[in-house]
Order: C-alpha cells, then structure tokens, then sequence
C-alpha cells in the first residue's frame, strides 16, 4: 500500500512537470471522500484538442489542463 503511493506522489511530480513544459493550467484541489488514482484524457475541438491529466491522492486532486492547436 505504501508504495502505490509512492507511485503516485511521483506520477504527481512528473505530471505538474508536464504541465510546466507544456504551459498548461495546473489546479490543486480538495476530494470530499478518499481517492486513489491516475487520469489521461483528451477532447477534440475545433478549436484544438484539450488534454487532461490528473493525480487523485487521498483527499487532493492536482489537475494539469492544456489546449494542443
């Protein structure tokens, strides 16, 4: 159990990395209940495609949003 956080605290790291790479949107926010987890995700516009990454440990939520044009 330690070490899927562990894991986790270091897909969180590299992910606000990305984020600070990519200029994105970076947001860090409380879950009101326990979560544990890894997200990827992208929605195609017409203006471009937005991705979503984002790291639920416990009881925070770090969120890095960008737009590809």
């Amino acid at each position: 159990m330690i070490t899927l956080f562990y894991i986790l605290i270091v897909l969180a790291i590299l992910k606000i990395f990305i984020g600070l790479v990519f200029n994105a949107e970076i947001s860090v926010g409380p879950i009101f209940g326990v979560m544990v987890g890894s997200l990827y995700s992208y929605t195609d516009y017409e203006e471009g495609r937005e991705h979503t990454l984002q790291v639920c440990i416990i009881f925070f939520s770090i969120s890095v949003v960008w737009i590809e044009t």
